[in-house]
């Protein structure tokens, strides 16, 4: 257990670390991996690569460095790992913090013989150069390591105590789980290095030839492991820049577009797990008050479910009265009424934050003109600009979402405030003095950077061009 202060440090060493630019983040992991291969003692090798590897992760093209013996024992399920799962346990998804628990029982509890010597000899033949030797290592510590954790888990399952045992040591059911798909993974650890070969690490575009490779190797993995096979998909799929491709390997194993058929075959699992990440951004939507959801990160999820939805349709053919059609057509009128729901509210907020008053002796029948007493409003703009920030995002995605009607009655409503806010604004600015003439010059800036915000650049260059004709005037 660490202490207060470990804990302390540990973060500000992963703040520092994440700020790393690429070259320093893999010169440094390179020389830390050289280096306790080679024994040096007195470097928190660990602590410091913790710190890394998010920030690892996320780097294109092969990393360069030595790999050690744990590196290696990662390689053939990297494509799996994820920083956090929200959904919790879920088959093609291993929890980074996982990583660890598991290599610790397996050097203290399972292999503390046999894996000292293991990582000994990858260090050799790693520092050596002896791409033979350290091969075959590898390939043993992946298969022994496989099968003592699958018969860890067999003991588990007969004794129940000694599974709480377990999930204690795991940190939980979850990591239970994660270790259960480790095992899994490395017991066909050759066909899953052999995917990494041949596929590229980003694929903007899984065209015929790569999923006429993924089928091959699916195929020979199925006949002697048809349970395990399923990894070398998931992990095609966490390369996929489009997740939803993924459907075009289904398609050609299942030899059909039609949702009924496909949502009925053994891989019906990956059209499940994208409808599963539309239903539960649908169901976060749902769940937000409006008026107190952060709309940049709600934006962010309705882009992904329009991203997903769009080419979830565009792979299979779904059918309105069938389960995954039926599921889909849910989320989507749930998140189209959340998006409503929100954006229901924006007119108000933007009169709040460019105010007209009544005057003269008609009550609230009487004219109308901008509000000049006070400045601008700061934290009430701050708050229209997130709103038309979120409008101008939805707008080219709306159709998908179901919420075109909506979309365009927001924004003609939006625009038909500012004109007329704008026309009186520059009669006040025609004749006002003092601090009103200054506040009327802020407020039309606020206007202007409000169009900027929509998008619309040149209407904030003529309404400035405007104000500063009616200054003069």
């Amino acid at each position: 257990m660490m202490t207060e202060q470990q804990t302390s440090i540990r973060q500000k060493l992963a703040s520092y670390l994440a700020q790393l630019p690429q070259p320093a983040a893999l010169k440094l992991a390179s020389g830390l991996e050289r280096e306790r291969l080679r024994g040096t003692a007195n470097l928190p090798y660990e602590m410091i690569l913790a710190g890394l590897r998010p920030l690892l992760a996320s780097f294109r093209g092969a990393r360069p460095g030595m790999p050690d013996a744990l590196r290696q024992f990662c390689r053939p399920f990297e494509d799996l790992l994820v920083d956090r799962d929200d959904n919790g346990a879920r088959q093609g998804r291993i929890s980074r913090v996982s990583v660890m628990r598991v290599w610790s029982w397996l050097e203290q509890d399972l292999m503390p013989d046999t894996l000292p010597d293991l990582k000994a000899r990858i260090a050799e033949h790693t520092l050596k150069n002896d791409e033979v030797a350290l091969n075959a290592a590898v390939s043993v510590m992946h298969a022994s390591t496989a099968a003592a954790i699958h018969a860890a888990f067999d003991e588990a399952r007969q004794d129940t105590a000694r599974r709480k045992q377990v999930e204690k040591r795991l940190g939980g059911e979850i990591g239970f789980e994660d270790a259960r798909e480790i095992a899994d993974v490395l017991s066909v650890a050759p066909a899953m290095l052999e995917l990494q070969a041949v596929l590229p690490k980003q694929i903007a575009d899984f065209d015929e030839g790569m999923v006429a490779t993924l089928k091959e190797l699916y195929e020979r993995v199925e006949e002697t492991s048809p349970s395990n096979a399923l990894y070398l998909v998931f992990a095609a799929m966490g390369r996929l820049s489009e997740p939803s491709q993924i459907l075009r390997f289904v398609r050609k194993v299942a030899q059909q577009r039609d949702d009924k058929v496909i949502s009925r075959c053994e891989l019906s699992i990956f059209g499940e797990q994208l409808l599963s990440d539309m239903e539960k951004i649908a169901r976060r939507c749902e769940a937000l008050r409006p008026g107190h959801a952060d709309l940049d990160e709600l934006l962010e999820d309705v882009r992904r479910f329009a991203h997903l939805s769009k080419g979830f349709t565009a792979e299979i053919d779904l059918h309105r009265n069938g389960e995954w059609g039926q599921r889909l057509l849910s989320a989507r009128g749930r998140l189209s009424a959340a998006i409503s729901q929100e954006m229901s509210r924006f007119e108000t907020e933007l009169v709040r934050a460019l105010p007209f008053h009544q005057f003269g002796q008609y009550g609230r029948g009487g004219p109308m003109r901008p509000d000049l007493g006070k400045a601008p409003d700061r934290s009430r703009l701050d708050r229209v600009e997130a709103c038309l920030r979120f409008v101008r995002g939805v707008t080219p995605i709306c159709e998908s979402l179901g919420a075109q009607s909506h979309c365009r009655s927001i924004r003609q409503q939006i625009e038909t405030y500012l004109a007329s806010y704008e026309d009186r604004l520059l009669e006040e600015l025609r004749v006002s003095q003092g601090t009103s003439r200054t506040n009327a010059g802020d407020f039309l800036e606020a206007a202007a950077r409000l169009h900027e915000t929509l998008g619309e650049d040149r209407q904030a260059e003529v309404l400035r061009r405007r104000g500063q004709v009616a200054a003069q005037g």
